[in-house]
Order: C-alpha cells, then structure tokens, then sequence
C-alpha cells in the first residue's frame, strides 16, 4: 500500500502489502508478501500500485423513538472488478463486495436488521462483541434464504475494533472468502479523551487485509488444495491465495494528509498469517489489540505478527518526500520439522 500526503505528502500503496510514497512521484518500490515453506509465493516487482485505497464506508444507523441505533443490512450476490484476470462473482453486505463499517458507543443500544438475499442460508457473527448468545449469530441462529433476522442488544465493553461475518457451521470459511467482512467500531469516552487520530479514512484507517486464489477468468477459487501445496510456514491450512486484497482493492496506494496515522489492521483471511513491517524498518507503536485500547502504547515495534481474525490498531509517523512499503515478512514459526515428521510417519 502506498500513502501520499499533500503537503506533507506521502504516499502509501496497497497491494500485498501496503507502500508509502510521495504525491505526484512514481512508486519506488512495490509490497509484497514473502511466504515460507515448499511453495513460497511472491509478488516482488510485479505490482504497480496504481488502485486508490477503498475504504469501506460507514453506515450511519436510523434512530429509534427510544434512542436504539438501528442499522439495516442486506447479504447479496454480485459482481466486482477486483483482479485483471476479470470480474468476479462475490457476496457483500449492502453492496457486491465486503460490508459496511459500523459503529456505536459504550452504552448505546443497538438493532440490526439483517436480509438474506444470498442463494443459501447463512449467519452474521459479532466477532468479539459481549452480548447474549441468542444474539451472537453463530451456527445456531441461521437466516434462511429471503427471511430477516433482528437481533439487538446494548454495547458493554471498552473501546475496540470489531468484525462482523457470517458463522454457518461448515461454511464459515467459505462465505467470509465470498466477501462477506466488514469491522465494528466501538467507542467510549476513554479513547475519546486520548489524544489519537480519528477522522476516518483520513488519519483513522482500516486495512482490512485478504488473501485471494484466482481462476484464469478472474472468478475466487474456492479450491484448498493439498496439504503440501498450501503449507507455507503458517500454524492452520486451507485456502490460501497468491493475491492479496486491502479493503477488496488489488494493487492500492493511499494518500496521507497527517504525520501520525493509526491504521485498524485486521486479518481477514482465512488462514495466513502476516508479519507485518516496512521495508525501511521503521518503527511503529501497538495502540490496541482484539480486546481493545492497551495500557500504554507498545512503542519500537519493527514487525507484528497477525493471525486470521485478529485486529491491532498501530500508530506510524511519516515525512513529506518518503517511499515505504508496509508488507508481510517470512515468520519463523519453527513448523517445517513437524510438517516433515507427519509425513514421514515419525
């Protein structure tokens, strides 16, 4: 991903990684992701960074006579431009591709009223929301085709970045591949009274990070694979892709207009790992991981592992004139030796 920032202009683009590099000036570098393992994947040298960053927008929920906040969403088919192989057939939420964000506060009550449009039955999951179970949209409470599911409940729990997704029992993987993902931001008044970036999409910025495996026709191949053929050096196996989405953008750059940007990184892959760093090994600070704001920022970090689903908020400093790539570097997750005594029967 590259960042460009006016005036104090950067660059950052976006593509299996993230670039940051001056307005107006060419990209001096691309992102990449190097992987481990019998079947290494990358893309050094091969993108351009010519997409601008989509950011999902922000759905501002209707307000009940007794103050609920209630927002309205539709699970749907369609089709998206997304690769130059051609258009693929996807799912969204509100739209043909990823969902929505949404956000509430501490102590707001909240309703949604989900539509099934998909071709089959699905679920929406609160992914880290303290809530009832019956509300939890998991396996157990499934939305058949055409039918509308309401839960509701009151936010109780400190400032933090959430996901939402579907949780049907055997298809989770499946449908949150299709496309259907978007980040739940709660707020309160302790991260308001801090002194952090927060316009967002401008210096608040989600980076919502998928691995996608493409047919020659540009269409998700939902194939896993073999297990030697998807092992890559990561703790879990499955479906893993050799191009890589931020915010369902292939090949993206985005413009910085600040000197601090606090980036919502979550996972949304269904099984890789990223080791996120710049490739000028600058440092960055943890601002908050899945459950929330930290005590302190965890400063002088140069590289942050990041598991499927999990979220960290991260805080960058950047310069006017600058070139960076933010990309995943190998893991060391020490794996090969089990992989080899599992296959040689040891």
């Amino acid at each position: 991903m590259s960042f460009t920032r006016k005036k104090v202009t950067r660059r950052v683009v976006i593509g299996s990684g993230i670039v940051l590099g001056t307005c107006g000036a060419g990209i001096g570098s691309a992102a990449f992701f190097a992987l481990r393992g019998p079947n290494k994947q990358s893309n050094v040298g091969v993108l351009e960074f010519q997409h601008p960053l989509a950011i999902p927008p922000v759905l501002e929920p209707t307000i009940d006579a007794d103050g609920t906040r209630r927002f309205d969403l539709t699970l749907q088919t369609g089709s998206a431009s997304l690769f130059p192989q051609g258009d693929s057939e996807t799912w969204g939420v509100n739209g043909p591709f990823l969902a929505p964000t949404l956000r509430a506060r501490r102590g707001d009550s909240v309703a949604i009223d989900l539509h099934n449009e998909l071709p089959e039955a699905s679920t929406i999951h609160w992914h880290g929301m303290h809530l009832p179970a019956m509300m939890d949209g998991g396996p157990h409470q499934m939305i058949d085709v055409g039918t509308i599911w309401s839960p509701s409940w009151e936010i109780e729990q400190p400032a933090a970045t959430l996901w939402y997704h579907p949780h049907p029992h055997g298809d989770t993987a499946e449908h949150v591949y299709r496309g259907i993902t978007g980040l739940f931001l709660i707020y309160d008044d302790e991260e308001s009274s801090l002194d952090l970036p927060r316009t967002y999409g401008v210096d608040d910025v989600p980076l919502i990070l998928q691995d996608k495996r493409v047919t020659e026709d540009g269409q998700f191949d939902l194939n896993a694979g073999s297990f030697l053929d998807n092992f890559t050096g990561s703790l879990s196996f499955g479906i893993r892709g050799e191009h890589i989405l931020v915010n369902g953008t292939f090949d993206p750059f985005f413009t910085v207009t600040t000197s601090v940007v606090r980036f919502r990184v979550l996972n949304g892959s269904n099984t890789r790992f990223y080791n996120l760093g710049f490739t000028d090994d600058r440092s960055f600070s943890l601002l908050a991981s899945d459950a929330g704001i930290l005590r302190g920022p965890l400063p002088k970090l140069d590289r942050l592992l990041v598991g499927p689903g999990e979220r960290v908020e991260i805080l960058v400093c950047f310069e006017a004139g600058e070139t960076v790539i933010l990309r995943s570097f190998e893991q060391d997750l020490a794996v090969e030796g089990v992989v080899e005594r599992q296959i040689g029967g040891e």
